[in-house]
């Protein structure tokens, strides 16, 4: 609307002026000149408070980002102690890291997309250990930085959590296995899974760990397969969908607000200050004038009509 408004005004502009106008066109262009100075110091300011803000709360968001991370990195070196304990059932763990060696867990979910035989292979031949092998291979899944991957010698936990990783976690429900199979299910797999196995100085590890998790929820706990199972569901529905929420939050674009308002600076810096200056000192065609007021005009309607969305918008958060 502004832009044809705009548009009609230059129209009109060009029929009124004529030579004998063109004192009052230098003192339209002087104004024109001063409007677009302070708008172009009040764009400025918005910009720079507006990027202060979204600084604080990226600096909030960097902080909770950095304490979930820490938290992963909890569950993972739990889940790093269970895969080097003797919980499983004897060669499970041979059985899956010589057999299926280049098999990961999202290749198994995923068999029917067709990416893997392998994973074919795995599902016509599991159940050799009471369905445990797919809790084994969960529990090695949550220690790769890679979901194409499935080696995890030598893991080592990252500064940051890529975020494919953190989908393929949350989409495949990486700890609910924790929750199910040491859950309300143990009683059918602890031939398989026996907690008992678990050395005493890996157990008090992975109660410290839960400890450092939450004080609260893990408290007065010993270590158990209700433990695991709680464990399980906490990464699983809590902390994961959270870490990958705040991940994806950190990698939002520039907003559309602070775009607008440098294009306009732009205009107003060329339109307003530096055509208007040039048309004054070099004498130029008055046609060079009409069309700095026409878009300097248009630019203030602009804002005019904008403001009220946008105020209503800061408003209601």
């Amino acid at each position: 609307m502004s832009v044809c408004g705009g548009i009609t005004m230059m129209i009109s502009l060009e029929l009124f002026f004529t030579n004998d106008h063109l004192p009052e066109l230098k003192n339209i262009l002087l104004l024109l000149l001063f409007l677009s100075s302070i708008l172009v110091v009040v764009l400025l300011g918005f910009i720079l408070s507006k990027t202060a803000r979204l600084k604080f709360s990226g600096d909030s968001l960097s902080q909770e980002i950095q304490k979930m991370t820490q938290q992963v990195h909890y569950f993972r070196d739990i889940a790093d102690i269970l895969l080097r304990s003797s919980v499983w059932a004897p060669g499970l763990k041979e059985y899956i890291d010589e057999e299926f060696s280049s098999l990961n867990y999202f290749l198994v979910k995923e068999f029917y997309k067709g990416r893997s035989k392998l994973a074919l292979e795995y599902i016509e031949e599991k159940d050799r250990y009471g369905e445990t092998e797919i809790l084994y291979l969960e529990t090695k899944a949550l220690l790769l930085n890679d979901p194409s991957k499935s080696s995890v010698k030598g893991y080592m936990n990252p500064k940051e959590y890529d975020v494919r990783m953190l989908k393929k976690w949350t989409e495949h429900k990486v700890g609910m296995g924790w929750n199910h199979y040491f859950g309300f299910k143990y009683n059918q797999f602890k031939e398989e899974l026996d907690i008992h196995r678990v050395y005493e100085r890996h157990q008090e590890r992975i109660l410290k760990y839960a400890i450092q998790l939450d004080p609260i929820r893990y408290r007065g706990m010993g270590f158990s397969e209700e433990l695991i199972s709680k464990l399980g569901m906490h990464l699983s529905e809590e902390v994961l969908p959270q870490l990958l929420s705040l991940t994806s939050q950190s990698v939002r674009k520039v907003p559309k607000v602070i775009t607008v308002a440098y294009i306009l600076i732009v205009l107003l810096v060329i339109f307003g200050v530096i055509q208007p200056t040039i048309t004054l000192l070099f004498g130029l065609h008055v046609v060079f004038g009409f069309i700095s007021i026409t878009v300097v005009v248009s630019i203030i309607f602009f804002l005019m009509l904008s403001i009220y969305p946008f105020v209503k918008r800061e408003i209601n958060g």
